[in-house]
Order: C-alpha cells, then structure tokens, then sequence
C-alpha cells in the first residue's frame, strides 16, 4: 500500500506543533512564576520584577524607615521618662518624709534628733543614686553628657561637707548667720560632674523635630524657684536641706535651742517648698509623655498606611495566586496532550 503524502499536511502539522511548543513555555513560565509568588507571597523578587510599580516601593520604603525610627525613638524616650518620674517620686518621697519628722524634732527628745541626722545621712546617699539612675548605658539626669554619673562622689561629698562646715559653730553663731551661710555654700559650690550636660539629650521624633527628654540635675526643667529661701534648684534645696539635718545632733540642741528650732525652721520650709517643686516637675515629665504618646500614635497611623501602600504593590493576594496557579497546571496539561496528539498527526488519519 502506498502511502500518499501532502508537503501541506506536513507544514500545517510542524506548524501545529510549533505553535503548541510555544503555548506550552509560556504557560511553563507563567507557572513558574506563580509558584514563586505563592510561595514569597511577592510579586518578584527583585525591583526588576515589579515593572513600574517598583517605583512606588523605592519611594516608600525609606520613609517607612524613617517613621520606624522615630517611633523607637519616642519608645526610648518615654521609658526614660518614665524612670525619671519614678526618681522623682521618690525625691519628693523622701523631702516630705524629713518634713514630717522636722515637725516635731523641737519637742523631741536628743534620741530622736540623733535618730534624724543618721536617717537623713542614709537619705544624702539615696539621694545621690536616684541622680544617678541610669536606663540602659544613659544617664538620665546628666542631660547631654550621659555617659557620665551627674553626681559623682568626690563632688558630692565635698558639696555636703561645705554645706554642714557652717552648722559646727552653731552654738556660737547666730542662727540668721549659720541659715546664710549654708544657703550660701549650696548656692555657690556645686555637687555635679564637671561635664554635666548643660541641657536635657534631645531627641528626633520626626523630619526636623526634636524634643528634649528628661532633666539635667540641678536645673529645674518646668518649675522656677525663687526667693530668698532657695538656691533656684530644687535638687540643690533637698541636698542642702538633708546635709542640714544630718549635722544636727542633740548636743546643738542642748547647747543653743533657740538657735537650732530657727534652723530647724528654716529646713522644714525648705523641704515643704521642695516637694511641692518635684510634684509640679513631676507632672511637667507626665505631660511630656502625654506629648510623645499622642507622637507616637501619629506615626503609627503613618506607619500603617506606609505598609499597606508597599503591601498593594509588592505582594500578592494570596487567593487571586492560587486560583491562577490552578488554571495555569490546569492548561499546562492540556498543552502537553495537545502536544502528544499533534505529533501522531498523519494524513492517514484524515482518509476514509
């Protein structure tokens, strides 16, 4: 049998073919694709892969950094204010503890003025730690120069030694003269690092914003003091009143009462005026923190809308992705049985 063969047949069937071949790996890489971003849930994964729209994620994406690190930087913030509000507390917990135990030290007995000075002593050394709190590697008080301690010991010891030298000659001073000269020695020597920052650390919260963040040691940040009673600084004032306390004893007391109850009225005013300071500081700290939260809620709005905007060009929804994975395995098989049928072609199937 002779079998008859037409050039026709064959092209229009290589033709076929050809033409399924292509069909096939193109719908072979669109897989491809779609399997990778089911898997990454990604459009691509390089910029190149994005088309146009790479563009918009080139232009999000950094300030998307930027807002995240604002934010930290508030987060950072707000936990040192929040130590600084808990240092503050216990400042005015101790100024209100000594006023309290001042109130009746006139009419006490040697054993409680004694009992004083050494709690008040104890209280110098507590005093000095809270100034020196630190959060993390900072601290807190030191302003700008926070790598260093605010009150270090030498000065510290020197400035309370200064500030009681006037209470030894209590007995033969006036008590006018001795009040003077302790406000004096508190006013013009100093307890703190000779490197204390001259300002809080300030920090950026947004594009060319900044704020500061806790208080430097001896300023007052909210409250100003003034007065013939006071330094102008209401850690001063409490240093300088516990100093006090601390040098009085029962023999001063025996030998010049009238002397020791002006000082010891003199300090209980100063306390009193002390701790309505660090309450009125204290609540300065709070709004500054009501300020960097409402900061904060802001730029995590932006941060939100930021990702979503990246999202909608970067990734993929996930059940738009499967269902086209599907139909293209889907076609994929289709393509390779048209593939197997058009190779069997022959002009023999096409004759009666």
């Amino acid at each position: 049998m002779t079998v008859i063969s037409s050039p026709n047949a064959t092209n229009s069937t290589s033709g076929l073919l050809g033409y399924l071949v292509g069909e096939s790996g193109t719908i072979q890489s669109r897989l491809t694709q779609l399997s990778q971003q089911a898997s990454s849930g990604l459009v691509a994964q390089t910029y190149g892969g994005m088309g146009a729209a790479a563009q918009i994620s080139l232009n999000l994406r950094p300030q998307l950094s930027e807002v995240a690190a604002y934010g930290q930087n508030i987060t950072s913030a707000n936990t040192q204010l929040s130590v600084t509000s808990q240092s503050l507390d216990q400042l005015q917990q101790i100024a209100s503890t000594f006023s309290t135990g001042l109130l009746s030290v006139n009419a006490g007995t040697s054993q409680e003025v004694d009992t004083l000075a050494a709690q008040a002593k104890a209280a110098l050394g507590q005093v000095q730690s809270l100034l020196n709190t630190q959060v993390g590697n900072k601290y807190i008080f030191a302003g700008q120069d926070s790598a260093n301690q605010p009150l270090p010991d030498a000065q510290f010891n020197a400035y309370v030694q200064a500030v009681q030298a006037p209470l030894a000659v209590l007995a033969t001073s006036s008590s006018a003269t001795t009040i003077a000269a302790t406000l004096s020695a508190a006013s013009t020597n100093s307890p703190f690092s000779a490197t204390l920052g001259a300002t809080p650390e300030l920090v950026s919260v947004g594009v060319g914003i900044t704020t500061p963040v806790g208080i430097v040691a001896g300023q007052n940040a909210y409250v100003t003091q003034v007065g013939a009673n006071t330094t102008g600084s209401y850690v001063l004032d409490l240093i300088r009143s516990l100093a006090t306390v601390a040098a009085m004893s029962s023999a001063q007391m025996t030998a010049a009462p009238a002397n020791f109850s002006a000082v010891v009225s003199d300090t209980l005013t100063n306390l009193r005026s002390t701790v309505t300071v660090i309450n009125n500081e204290n609540a300065g700290v709070g709004a500054a923190q009501q300020t960097l939260t409402s900061d904060q809620t802001n730029l995590s709005d932006m941060q939100t809308a930021l990702t979503t905007q990246i999202a909608n060009v970067e990734n993929v929804d996930a059940a738009s992705t499967a269902t086209a994975l599907a139909q293209a395995q889907t076609q994929l098989q289709i393509s390779y049985k048209l593939i197997a049928s058009a190779e069997s072609m022959s002009l023999v199937s096409y004759l009666p």
